[in-house]
């Protein structure tokens, strides 16, 4: 299941203009936060070629609520690293992340907006209840031309990961 995973995970750098140098997106992760919870969660293309070398699991608590959740992006392939969460945080009108869950008993929901108050969604709130397995699909998409639409909102897609996830 881990190699149908990685094989459905793609990635391109995100242009953010004609001053900025296109970003190598080589590290996704997951930051989990509730009550006597506090994990990260990483997804790893050490080489750059787009295929995951190192995917975590995501393994949370069954029925438990108010989960914060909040994404960083990094370009590991210079030193130092680059951390790329700011700028798209600082371009949130630009980005849109989509959250899809597959077989595990998980919502994520209350996805942070941009400042025209559209959907943005580097920061979700995550409900589990029974115990069971799946996975979660994380996109950012770079110019979506429809925010409020999760499915198809159009853009480029800078990445898209899937995690595995167990509800435990």
């Amino acid at each position: 299941m881990a190699a149908l995973l990685l094989a459905l995970t793609t990635f391109s750098a995100c242009d953010k203009g004609e001053d900025t140098a296109e970003e190598n997106i080589t590290t996704i992760e997951v930051h989990l936060t509730g009550t006597n919870f506090d994990k990260k969660f990483y997804w790893d293309d050490t080489d750059g070629d787009g295929v995951a070398n190192t995917i975590d699991e995501i393994q949370i608590p069954a029925n438990t609520g108010n989960i914060q959740a909040h994404l960083h992006v990094y370009d590991r392939s210079v030193t130092p690293e680059i951390d790329i969460t700011e700028e798209i945080e600082e371009e949130s009108a630009e980005h849109l992340f989509t959250y899809a869950v597959t077989g595990a008993n998980l919502t994520i929901g209350s996805l942070n907006t941009d400042s025209a108050n559209n959907p943005f969604g580097i920061t979700s709130v995550w409900t589990t209840a029974a115990a069971g397995s799946g996975s979660v699909n994380i996109k950012l998409y770079h110019e979506p031309t429809n925010k409020t639409n999760a499915t198809n909102p159009g853009g480029e897609v800078d990445f898209d990961v899937v995690f595995p996830v167990k509800i435990q």
